[in-house]
């Protein structure tokens, strides 16, 4: 074959190179394109799956809340309809109604006081403040020359002690910061003398006995506490 009737059958054979390569980029385009799409559909349909179940359960944390404040109620209805608040009892709740640092509330075998963390405490700390002091000697005025069982329980939230300083002072963290602050205020209402130690108990709970469930700030807050429980006639 000469050199001129080369050149045509080359020049050929490299167009047809090229139309192989552009339909062959093309076709793994289209498939990645494909892979892309898929994706992000099954992305979206995830997005609306865990969509609906946040909706159910937000719902279900409303119901548990509503069924939570109802029990409570009737647990003072009952209490009350069996006789079980004495005058005493009554006469201080009417004493702290109204107060924002000290709540009193009825019980199936007595009253109870709940003082939020804020009130008693700093954070991170087991020590009483000054406020903290204050309101405790409200709580032992109101209690003077009790012969009932008082126990002293320690409640704070779910979320685990995260600062390195607290850890060190309270290295079994939630469970002992709890148990600590519970003694703290036994301690003092023992030393106000308008007690009998003999009829006193102390209990740190850690999370384990919310108020709410711990599902937002506003209830973790009313779960970090310290009640002191009045058993009238043990």
């Amino acid at each position: 074959m000469t050199r001129l009737h080369a050149m045509p059958l080359l020049a050929f054979v490299l167009f047809w190179a090229a139309a192989c390569t552009s339909t062959g980029a093309g076709s793994g385009d289209g498939k990645t394109t494909e892979r892309l799409e898929g994706t992000i559909q099954a992305q979206e349909r995830r997005i609306e799956e865990l969509s609906r179940r946040n909706g159910e359960l937000d719902r279900e944390v409303k119901e548990l809340n509503a069924k939570l404040a109802k029990l409570k109620s009737a647990e003072e209805l009952v209490a009350s309809a069996k006789g079980e608040i004495s005058e005493e009892a009554r006469k201080i709740r009417e004493r702290f109604q109204g107060d924002s640092d000290i709540s009193v509330e009825a019980t199936g075998d007595g009253y109870r006081f709940v003082l939020h963390e804020q009130v008693l405490f700093e954070t991170g700390s087991s020590g009483l403040s000054e406020k903290g002091q204050k309101v405790l000697g409200s709580v032992a005025d109101a209690l003077r020359g009790g012969s009932d069982a008082t126990h002293t329980e320690g409640h704070p939230d779910d979320v685990p002690v995260g600062k390195a300083e607290t850890l060190q002072k309270y290295p079994r963290g939630n469970i002992e910061l709890s148990t600590e602050r519970a003694l703290a205020v036994w301690e003092w209402l023992v030393k106000s003398g308008q007690l009998r130690e003999a009829r006193m108990s102390v209990t740190g709970y850690g999370p384990h006995k919310p108020r709410v469930p711990n599902t937002s700030d506003q209830n973790r807050f009313r779960n970090r506490r310290v009640e002191i429980r009045i058993a009238e006639g043990e």
